[in-house]
């Protein structure tokens, strides 16, 4: 099942004991500083593993900015690049050295392609989602009545679902070389 906003913030309500909303944009005070937490708790949660839903590729254009003292070419990312995953030469056959300045990638590479989680997924796996509705109920715990006092479990619970989402994704990815959580291994959840 794929989760959207609305479905998210009514999860992360519902932990924190707040009402729903039916669009994400509700007035309630609870829905908007839900709403508000939502955008930061995306990107936070997307910058955290190289998710395979959010994985995109792409070859870069050279930039018009100097690269940076020791290099010799600077590669603007792409607008939607939360994080990049692998840096690649030869069409993805041969990796690169690089360090990463400001929105721009450097290499001595002539030509690069990236592998990079991209801020623009928008759908996301029920593993992710959970991660998600965690990040912000631990977020707006302190601004909602009734779930103030739990900020310490809803920490805990968002870490317990970002290393099940984590191990699932990879799963997915690549199953021979799954390397599994010490986490689930203690309580034998896989």
């Amino acid at each position: 099942m794929r989760h959207n906003r609305t479905s998210i913030i009514n999860t992360a309500l519902m932990r924190v004991g707040g009402q729903g909303v039916t669009a994400a944009f509700q007035d309630s005070p609870s829905a908007q500083t839900a709403a508000a937490a939502y955008d930061r708790a995306v990107a936070y949660c997307l910058s955290l593993h190289p998710w395979s839903f959010a994985l995109k590729h792409a070859a870069l254009a050279r930039g018009t900015e100097s690269p940076a003292p020791g290099w010799r070419y600077a590669w603007p990312l792409p607008a939607d690049c939360l994080r990049v995953v692998n840096a690649a030469a030869d069409g993805g056959e041969r990796h690169v050295r690089y360090a990463l300045s400001g929105d721009a990638l450097q290499t001595d590479s002539g030509a690069v392609t990236v592998s990079y989680i991209s801020s623009e997924a928008a759908a996301f796996p029920d593993a992710f989602a959970d991660v998600l509705a965690w990040r912000v109920a631990l977020e707006i715990a302190p601004y909602v009545e009734q779930g103030g006092g739990n900020v310490r479990d809803y920490l805990e619970m968002f870490e317990r679902a970002l290393d099940r989402a984590k191990v699932e994704n990879d799963v997915r990815q690549r199953p021979e070389r799954v390397c599994r959580s010490s986490f689930l291994k203690e309580r034998m959840v896989f």
